[in-house]
């Protein structure tokens, strides 16, 4: 399996310092002058009218935006930032459009809209300096170099965790594609798994304004039949490997992972865990984990670039074949 290599660049660094110093910007109204430039920030409240009702959904009073953003435009439909600029403090800008026929609330796509924004007031961000002094006031660090250091490991630790995570996948699918099924699923069960993946996508299919359906054939590009079938699939295949290699989750390691997501996730007890999953269900994760453990386990890693050299980083013992 191959690894992407992990490198954490000077400059990458320096945009989380960036950011932390954004987290304190303050913001000075500009009395000097009246009218929206370019870069400008503007505090404003907007009204959206779609088709003939106001939408509470789509209005908001004491709003902040930099001009340049883009924060409030809708492709295909308006340039928000080229509408605003020019218009003076305390003018109201009346935007017509329409929202694309794609647009990912579902609720409102195709539909007109007349959106008015009233300029309140502008104003300018004033950053803080980032000094040693400004660095222990706000941080759990002393220097601005601790924090550059501490900075930069947290990245390269995200970058390997979503690297592993890819390697995981990629075995996983590799595994998936050498298992052969020898007959097809029953058709309730599939319809079972259709009901079951509907219940779990729900909420997520909901932010984008989509049916499950819809979201899954979006998503992954297959209908939702078929991915139930994949997903029974995998559920079959993780079973039996499993059951081959004899991987149990014992009373202990649950009550751990219990705890992890109290300590973790700021739940208050396995009551309120128990309110978004189920038993089976943080038991067959488990399952999965300690599966995945030791199918890496006779796997041999390989980081990009080192492959047409041969230099491995093997996780196995050398006698796995």
């Amino acid at each position: 399996m191959e690894k992407a290599s992990v490198e954490v660049t000077d400059e990458e660094v320096n945009e989380q310092v960036d950011l932390l110093a954004q987290d304190y910007a303050e913001y000075k109204e500009i009395t000097d002058r009246d009218t929206v430039q370019e870069n400008d920030y503007i505090n404003m409240d907007y009204t959206c009218t779609i088709d003939g009702k106001k939408s509470e959904d789509y209005s908001e009073t004491d709003v902040d935006t930099q001009i340049g953003s883009q924060e409030y435009s809708v492709e295909g439909a308006y340039d928000f930032d080229a509408e605003v600029t020019g218009a003076k403090v305390g003018d109201t800008v009346t935007i017509n459009f329409t929202f694309p026929e794609d647009y990912d609330d579902a609720e409102v796509a195709g539909k007109d809209c007349v959106m008015e924004v009233k300029i309140n007031k502008l104003e300018e961000e004033i950053l803080p300096e980032i000094t040693d002094a400004f660095i222990k006031e706000n941080t759990d660090c002393d220097t601005v170099e601790e924090y550059r250091e501490q900075t930069r490991k947290e990245l390269e630790d995200s970058y390997n965790s979503e690297a592993d995570q890819t390697v995981q996948d990629d075995l996983w699918n590799m595994v998936l594609e050498n298992c052969t099924q020898k007959k097809d699923f029953p058709q309730d069960i599939v319809d079972q798994e259709v009901q079951n993946l509907t219940i779990e996508n729900e909420e997520w299919a909901g932010y984008f304004g989509m049916e499950v359906a819809d979201f899954i054939q979006e998503y992954y590009g297959i209908s939702m039949e078929d991915y139930a079938k994949q997903t029974l699939v995998s559920q079959c295949v993780q079973a039996l490997l499993v059951e081959q290699e004899g991987i149990t989750v014992s009373d202990e390691e649950y009550d751990a992972e219990i705890q992890s997501f109290i300590d973790d996730y700021g739940y208050e007890d396995e009551a309120e865990i128990m309110e978004y999953y189920t038993e089976d269900e943080i038991r067959s994760d488990l399952l999965y984990s300690k599966l995945m453990t030791t199918l890496l386990g006779y796997s041999n890693i390989v980081e990009a670039g080192d492959a047409a050299s041969g230099t491995e980083t093997d996780t196995a013992q050398e006698d796995t074949a």
